[in-house]
């Protein structure tokens, strides 16, 4: 049996999901309740990162590039966006496709190993 899906708009920028959108720019899925929740654990786990990111950003002499909080942040943000992009509207994926978030990981998708 099919779970029923419902419509909530995303807003990657401030981590929301809400059943109404009056903002542009949030992005519009069709998801089951399970995927739902499942969406917000990872825009909970991207605040977690930012907020780690912030810590580490006020000691000058680490490196962006070798800092796992920096990773985590990445990661979590590339995940929100693939979940959107595997649920949202035709006008979600097109926007997400013009930002070119996800070229990097559709490429490697296609690779022989």
């Amino acid at each position: 049996m099919e779970q029923e899906k419902h419509i909530y708009y995303v807003d990657p920028a401030s981590r929301e999901m809400l059943p109404t959108s009056d903002a542009k720019g949030n992005f519009r899925i069709a998801v089951t309740e399970e995927e739902a929740d499942f969406i917000r654990q990872i825009l909970s786990e991207n605040y977690s990162a930012e907020v780690s990111t912030f810590a580490r950003a006020h000691v000058p002499y680490l490196d962006y590039s070798i800092d796992p909080q920096d990773d985590q942040y990445d990661r979590s943000l590339i995940a929100i966006y693939g979940l959107i992009y595997k649920f949202g509207d035709e006008e979600a994926r097109h926007h997400i496709d013009q930002m070119g978030i996800l070229d990097k990981y559709r490429l490697s998708e296609k690779k022989d190993f």
